[in-house]
C-alpha cells in the first residue's frame, strides 16, 4: 500500500477514468515513437533489419534435403513390410510350398543382408560420401525386388530378399547420418524423424500392394520408391560435415549455403564445425571408441537399439497377417491395411512432437504403450487357449495399439540418437556399429519368433516382449539424456565433460549441462 497522501504516478499513456477518451491520431503520425531524425538513423535501422535477416536460415531447403533422404526410407519400409502382407499368399502358393523354417528365412533374410552391409557402411560412406553411398543403393534395391518377383523357387526368393537387405543396411546407416548432419539444431529432431515417417509410409505401401495384388506383382509396386530415391538424391548436396572431413572447405561452404539459404551467415557454423573436427581429429582412430566421450553415448545408443527390438513391435509389423490369422481376426489382409494406417498416424504424431516434448518422454511413453498392449495380447491368447470364446476384434485392437505405441517413439528415437550422440569423426563408424547390433537383434527376434511361438505358445511370447518393453521404458526414464534443441557440438561437449557416472548424479541431463556451461561462459 502507498503512504497516506501519496498517489501512484501515471505513465505517459495512463489517464484517469474521468478524462475524456484520447482522440484517434491522424494517419501521418509515425509508428515508431522515436522518429528517424536523418539519413544516419535510417541507415542504422536498415542495417539492423539486414542483420536480423542474415541470421535466419532457410527452412525449405533443409526440409527438401531430409525429404530426399526420406525417399530411401520409403523404399526401406517397403522391403521391411512386404512379408507382413505377402506371407499368407506365399504359404498358399503351390509352386513354392514353403515350410515354417523357410517362412522365417524369407522374413529375416533382409536382416542378414543388412548385417553384412552395415559392417562396411561406415567405411563406404566415409570414403565416397553420404549422398553417393545412398545413390548406389538404388540399383541394389531394384535388383533385389526383381529377383524376388521372378523367383522360380524359394532359394531364389530368399537370395533376392538378401540383396534387398544389403541395400537396406546402407540406407539405414547412411540416411540417419545425413539427416542428423544437415538440419539446424532447432529443426533436427523433427526433420531427422521424417525418414521414420517415410518408413511407415513404405510399410503402408507394402500392405496395400499385398492386399490388392498377387505377391509377385506387389514386388514391382514396392520397387517404385527406389527410383524416386535416386531421382531425389540427384537434387541435394553432399553433407557439409563430410566435405569438411575431406578438407573440401569451399564445397562444404557451398553445400551449407544451399541448405541454409543466401541470407544466413554460414561462417560461424563452419568455424564451429572446424573446431569440433580439429578437437577429435579429421581421421578416425579406433581408440576413440574406447574414450568416455564416445563410450557412454555408444552404450546409450546400443541400449536404444535393444529397446526398439525386444519390445516385439518389429515382430508385429513383419508378421502382421500371420498374427491376425492365428488370433482369429476376420479378413487378415484388410487388417494389415488398418495396421499401416495406425503406424503412419503414430509416426506422424511422433515427428510433430519430437522437438516439442523431447526424445526421452516419447520413448518412455512408446515403450509403456507397447508393453501394456503386448501383455493384453498375451492375455487374449491365454484365455483363447483355455477355451474362452473371445471376439477377434479384441486382438485386432491390441495389435493396433501396440503398433501405434511402437511407432510413437521406439521406431523413431533410436535411429535419431544413434546419429546425433557421437562426434563428427566417429559418427559414421559408431552409427554403423549400432545398425549392425540392431540388425543382429532383429534377425534373432524374427528368426526365433515362429519357432518360439510353436514351442511355448503366443501367450508366452507376447508376455515376454511386453514385460521387456516396460522394463526398457523404466531404464530410459532414468538413464538416457535428453538432446532436444541441442547442436551436435553441444551434445559432444556434454559427453566430453570429465564426469564419472552422470546417471548417478540426480539424473542431470543435457539441458542442465548446457545451461551451466553457457552461464560459465557469460
Amino acid at each position: 500500500m502507498l503512504p497516506e497522501g501519496d498517489t501512484m504516478p501515471l505513465g505517459e499513456d495512463l489517464k484517469p477514468a474521468a478524462d475524456p477518451p484520447i482522440p484517434a491520431k491522424s494517419s501521418h503520425v509515425p509508428r515508431n515513437p522515436l522518429p528517424l531524425r536523418g539519413p544516419q538513423d535510417r541507415e542504422g535501422l536498415a542495417a539492423g533489419e539486414a542483420a536480423a535477416e542474415a541470421g535466419r536460415a532457410r527452412i525449405s531447403t533443409q526440409v527438401a534435403a531430409c525429404l530426399a533422404i526420406a525417399t530411401g526410407q520409403l523404399a526401406l519400409g517397403a522391403v521391411n513390410g512386404w512379408s507382413g502382407a505377402a506371407l499368407p499368399d506365399l504359404a498358399a502358393d503351390p509352386d513354392l510350398a514353403i515350410s515354417t523354417s523357410q517362412a522365417a528365412w524369407i522374413v529375416s533374410m533382409i536382416a542378414v543382408g543388412a548385417l553384412a552391409s552395415s559392417a562396411v557402411a561406415s567405411r563406404v560412406m566415409d570414403a565416397v560420401g553420404r549422398r553417393a553411398t545412398l545413390l548406389a543403393t538404388a540399383p541394389l534395391m531394384v535388383a533385389g525386388w526383381l529377383a524376388v518377383a521372378l523367383a522360380p523357387h524359394v532359394a531364389a526368393l530368399i537370395a533376392g530378399r538378401a540383396l534387398g537387405g544389403v541395400a537396406m543396411g546402407l540406407i539405414y546407416t547412411t540416411g540417419q547420418v545425413y539427416s542428423s548432419e544437415t538440419p539446424e539444431a532447432r529443426l533436427r529432431g523433427r526433420l531427422a524423424s521424417i525418414p521414420s515417417l517415410f518408413i511407415t509410409l513404405g510399410f503402408l505401401l507394402s500392405y496395400l500392394a499385398g492386399a490388392l495384388c498377387s505377391w509377385r506383382s506387389s514386388c514391382y509396386v514396392c520397387s517404385v520408391p527406389a527410383f524416386l530415391m535416386f531421382l531425389a538424391l540427384t537434387l541435394v548436396p553432399e553433407s557439409p560435415y563430410w566435405l569438411l572431413l575431406k578438407g573440401r572447405r569451399e564445397d562444404a561452404a557451398r553445400a551449407l549455403r544451399w541448405l541454409r539459404g543466401p541470407c544466413y551467415d554460414i561462417a560461424s557454423e563452419l568455424k564451429e564445425m572446424d573446431a569440433k573436427i580439429s578437437s577429435v581429429g579429421a581421421s578416425l582412430q579406433y581408440r576413440e571408441l574406447l574414450r568416455r566421450r564416445t563410450r557412454v553415448p555408444f552404450l546409450t545408443a546400443l541400449f536404444m537399439q535393444a529397446t526398439q527390438q525386444v519390445g516385439g513391435g518389429n515382430i508385429l509389423v513383419m508378421y502382421t497377417a500371420t498374427v491376425f490369422q492365428s488370433a482369429g481376426v476376420d479378413n487378415p489382409q484388410l487388417s494389415t491395411v488398418y495396421m499401416g494406417v495406425c503406424q503412419l498416424t503414430a509416426t506422424g504424431v511422433s515427428v510433430l512432437l519430437m522437438d516439442k516434448f523431447g526424445r526421452r518422454p516419447l520413448i518412455v511413453l512408446s515403450t509403456w504403450i507397447l508393453g501394456a498392449a503386448g501383455i493384453t495380447l498375451s492375455g487374449y491368447y491365454y484365455l483363447r487357449d483355455e477355451g474362452a470364446a473371445l471376439p477377434g476384434w479384441v486382438a485386432l485392437v491390441a495389435v493396433l495399439v501396440a503398433a501405434s505405441g511402437y511407432c510413437l517413439g521406439c521406431r523413431t528415437v533410436p535411429w535419431l540418437l544413434a546419429a546425433e550422440l557421437f562426434n563428427t569423426t566417429v559418427r559414421s563408424t559408431a552409427n554403423s556399429a549400432c545398425i549392425f547390433f540392431n540388425r543382429l537383434l532383429n534377425l534373432t527376434m524374427i528368426q526365433v519368433f515362429p519357432h518360439f511361438k510353436e514351442a511355448a505358445g503366443a501367450s508366452t511370447v507376447f508376455l515376454m516382449h511386453g514385460s521387456l518393453s516396460l522394463v526398457c521404458g523404466l531404464i530410459t526414464l532414468f538413464c538416457v539424456p535428453e538432446t532436444k534443441g541441442k547442436t551436435l557440438e553441444e551434445i559432444q561437449d556434454y559427453f566430453e565433460e570429465k564426469r564419472i557416472g552422470w546417471w548417478r548424479k540426480g539424473g542431470r541431463d543435457l539441458q542442465t549441462t548446457v545451461m551451466v556451461k553457457n552461464q560459465g561462459n557469460a
